[in-house]
């Protein structure tokens, strides 16, 4: 148990630090989102229409997460030992979430976002990252915040489900096999004796 503790604290620390570095690059490349254009419409449909860093927090990188948290949720059923009707419902439903919230939060990203890696029709220069050189810039874009910012939701997901629906529960059977068995022995080794038969003692007469 104590290496599936290691790995459920790494996986919940990496998304969290996916998470942080994730929301700093969709900041960064977006940031026109939150200053020029941050009160420029932007319609979602012909019924649904935001301000432009309203569109962008709430429909682009928020969507991604929840897209990456319901995937991490849906993904217990691999793990689940107790596959109740209400279980699956959830599961079913945490499914339907992901793969809706994963498609807006990308094709908004996708289309508000289309000025940083496609300008005027021509790609913009590549990118350059530490330790690694000259990046694309669709690349960077979708290897290097598209991709980190779903998979952040989803080991956050995976680490906290994991961690409270299966890791504990097992953790509280061994606990009760345990005790139990611990009370079996105790409770036998301190049952009193038990003589099945007494046999009184005749002494014989002197006399005979």
């Amino acid at each position: 148990m104590r290496g599936k503790q290691i790995v459920i604290a790494a996986a919940l620390i990496i998304g969290i630090v996916l998470l942080c570095y994730s929301l700093f690059i969709g900041i960064m490349i977006g940031v026109n989102w939150f200053g020029t254009d941050a009160h420029t419409p932007w319609h979602m449909n012909n019924y649904i229409v935001l301000e432009g860093q309203y569109a962008y927090s709430i429909f682009g990188l928020a969507t991604m997460v929840i897209g990456g948290l319901a995937t991490g949720i849906a993904i217990s059923a691999f793990f689940n030992y107790n596959n109740t009707k209400k279980t699956k419902l959830i599961l079913t439903t945490a499914f339907i979430i992901a793969l809706t919230m994963t498609g807006l939060g990308f094709n908004t990203l996708d289309f508000m976002l289309g000025g940083f890696y496609w300008t005027n029709q021509t790609y913009p220069p590549p990118i350059h990252m530490p330790l690694i050189g000259a990046i694309d810039v669709w690349n960077f874009y979708f290897f290097f915040f598209v991709v980190p910012l779903w998979i952040s939701g989803f080991l956050i997901a995976s680490a906290v489900v994991y961690f409270n629906f299966i890791y504990k529960p097992l953790r509280a059977a061994e606990a009760y096999i345990t005790h139990k068995n611990l009370s079996n022995i105790l409770h036998h080794n301190a049952q009193p004796k038990v003589y099945i038969a007494e046999s009184k003692v005749h002494w014989r007469n002197q006399d005979m």
